[in-house]
């Protein structure tokens, strides 16, 4: 069997073929996301038009419409992306014209690698009573995929976690950073809002020493994020990853606060000092997360239609 993924971002889409697993991955290709849909994803279905695949996975920025019984199916919706606002993702790339033969799949970009990171835990561990899973991604914007009874959930839209409000850290006098909700989660710790704190270029964030009381405040605001998916969707792991994340000195500072924060409320072996660092843990697939969650879109998608 082979896979089709196609990973959608505001600055490129990833496209890949992947071979009897959707992690194997035997080629790709990186076309830069330019303010011309009809050019981007001309040039994704063009390379996928000269490849052989079964399904196919489409993983897309957003906000987006994951409704299959929506008029607006396939689209992404009100980005703030200059020429992407109401695209068609699905039209441009002949998902329902050169590739109407074989089975889709199409969701975010988070809930592609929770569906990813899911699927793995389940093979792991051997357990196929596992049914939730939390992925979270701190980088250029804060996006949080679920799956829930073994599916990605997707409701009115999709989970918009990275804009819930947040409770200042009692040191923090910053305002916040995103142009929506000013003091949410995003807009308190995605790269911009750190750089806007440190008074520097994003590019110059990687060179901010561990012991900056800067990523203290990162990691609480993080941790408040784990709390409130706990409390709200109780997912049995939650995985973490983005640019942000390469610093890895922050998951023990997330999840002492974390701890802190759920203040023993919840009872459950997991949420222990021993366990916790199985509990929320770096992204298996790292920077890979995105196109891997695609092929396991287009692997769910296959097995679906047995």
């Amino acid at each position: 069997m082979k896979f089709a993924a196609v990973e959608g971002g505001g600055t490129t889409w990833v496209v890949a073929i992947a071979q009897d697993k959707p992690e194997n991955i035997i080629e790709r290709a990186v076309f830069d996301t330019v303010d011309s849909p009809q050019i981007t994803l001309t040039n994704v279905k063009d390379w996928l038009l000269q490849k052989s695949f079964d399904s196919i996975g489409i993983a897309s920025f957003g906000p987006l419409d994951a409704n299959p019984g929506s008029s607006t199916f396939g689209y992404i919706t009100s980005t703030p992306k200059p020429g992407w606002k109401n695209t068609n993702v699905l039209k441009l790339l002949g998902i329902y014209d050169e590739f109407s033969d074989k089975p889709f799949l199409f969701d975010t970009d988070v809930n592609a690698p929770a569906l990813a990171e899911y699927m793995l835990q389940i093979q792991q561990v051997q357990d196929s009573s596992i049914n939730s899973f939390a992925y979270i991604t701190v980088g250029t914007g804060v996006g949080v995929g679920i799956v829930a009874n073994g599916n990605t959930v997707k409701g009115l839209l999709h989970p918009e976690a990275g804009h819930i409000s947040v409770r200042p850290h009692p040191r923090d006098s910053f305002g916040g950073n995103c142009p929506f909700h000013g003091a949410c989660i995003e807009g308190m710790c995605a790269t911009g809002a750190i750089a806007k704190r440190l008074n520097c270029a994003r590019s110059e964030l990687a060179n901010i020493s561990d012991d900056d009381e800067i990523w203290d405040l990162e990691a609480y605001y993080i941790a408040q994020l784990c709390a409130n998916l706990l409390m709200i969707v109780s997912p049995e792991k939650i995985a973490i990853g983005g640019g942000v994340l390469h610093r890895t000195s922050l998951f023990p500072k997330i999840r002492q606060q974390f701890l802190e924060i759920v203040n023993q409320y919840i009872q459950h072996p997991m949420i222990s000092s021993e366990n916790i660092d199985q509990y929320i843990s770096p992204s298996v697939w790292g920077d890979s997360a995105g196109i891997i969650g695609a092929a396991y879109l287009a692997f769910k998608a296959l097995e679906d239609r047995k």
